[in-house]
């Protein structure tokens, strides 16, 4: 059980209630009074009871993928979440199961679209923020093995014939990748021109 609701004379009364069902202490819980309660004649007859509403307060990992869970229920996807990683810098959710295609989307439009939604909502709130990621039966790692492919050859021949390459449009996360795959390369470099959508990646011969 991680969320109860409790009424009692008061306010206090009920979160009491609440926090011995869940057996944890008041800041491990977020409080929501629904209502305050209204004392009675002479404090004994009528008036209404408090009644609060006491849920646990989850990890953003957890949080994450219950979040991802109900949207691609509510989508109808069939499909279930998995944490892959959990730690102090991000959190990584797998997707899998059937419609993986219908998730993924075009070039993984979609699937960016419910890691950036995920994202927002898992950290609304929070004092630290958590990087979120979120894959669908190995995609992104599929797509992060062919950019650092294309990364790697694109070094060598800019290294051999001495000219830089400019690569096609990519998005941020594809940049980030060829970026990070040449940052230590000792021939070559690489930077970013144009704008939002046609934004793509230079590698270049580092100068002597």
């Amino acid at each position: 059980m991680s969320i109860v609701k409790m009424k009692g004379r008061t306010t206090e009364d009920a979160i009491k209630s609440a926090l011995e069902v869940l057996k944890t202490d008041k800041e491990n819980v977020d409080i929501r009074i629904i209502t305050e309660g209204e004392p009675g004649v002479l404090g004994v007859f009528g008036g209404k009871e408090a009644e609060v509403e006491v849920k646990m307060k989850m990890d953003i990992a957890e949080e994450a993928k219950n979040i991802l869970q109900d949207v691609l229920d509510k989508m109808g996807f069939i499909a279930n979440v998995y944490i892959q990683d959990n730690t102090e810098e991000g959190v990584s959710l797998d997707i899998k199961g059937d419609d993986l295609s219908r998730i993924i989307g075009k070039d993984g439009a979609t699937l960016s679209s419910l890691q950036y939604l995920v994202s927002v909502m898992a950290n609304k709130g929070k004092e630290k923020r958590k990087r979120v990621e979120v894959d669908c039966g190995g995609y992104r790692k599929k797509q992060e093995r062919r950019v650092e492919k294309i990364a790697s050859e694109t070094a060598e021949e800019v290294e051999i014939s001495g000219k830089e390459i400019e690569l096609p449009p990519m998005n941020a996360r594809e940049r980030r990748i060829v970026h990070m795959a040449i940052k230590n390369l000792p021939k070559v470099s690489s930077y970013s021109i144009g704008e939002k959508n046609d934004r793509r990646v230079v590698v270049s011969p580092k100068k002597p």
